[in-house]
């Protein structure tokens, strides 16, 4: 077992099987269980309690997809989001909130977020969105090994 930031998971033996996931919420409890529902389905998980530190993991590591919550402490979860996409385009961010409001398509569309998920959620939509990071993953190997 690999300690990943205070949560244990198996890592990935089979790239192509599973997604790096980063969680980024200031609740340990949430932090928790969203690692331990993405570890039991064979993903990867490195968490962050807020977006400066998340920045800092995303820098140094390969991430498949972002799950941040929208009320962090130091930065908003649309700055993370932000940043997120200044650093790389093409990974997926969603954004999990509690404050159940509706969300502007054109605030979302700016800041990169794919999709927003509001607490409490399901784990059924945790995991679609895990599948359809896959999915999108599986299509970007199959197009590059046609290119090669």
């Amino acid at each position: 077992m690999e300690e990943m930031n205070g949560y244990a998971g198996e890592p990935c033996e089979e790239v192509e099987k599973c997604l790096h996931v980063l969680v980024v919420d200031n609740e340990e409890d949430i932090r928790g269980l969203l690692a331990d529902l993405l570890t039991s389905a064979g993903h990867r998980v490195t968490a962050a309690c807020d977006g400066n530190e998340a920045l800092e993991i995303f820098s140094r590591e390969a991430i498949d997809l972002v799950i941040t919550d929208l009320g962090l402490p130091v930065m908003s979860g649309w700055e993370v989001a932000r940043s997120i996409k200044k650093l790389a385009p093409g990974v997926m961010v969603a954004m999990i909130t509690g404050w159940g409001a509706d969300f502007d398509d054109v605030q979302m569309l700016e800041s990169g977020i794919h999709t927003i998920v509001n607490k409490p959620f399901r784990t059924d939509q945790i995991l679609n969105l895990a599948r359809e990071v896959m999915a999108a993953k599986k299509t970007m190997q199959a197009e590059r090994s046609l290119t090669q």
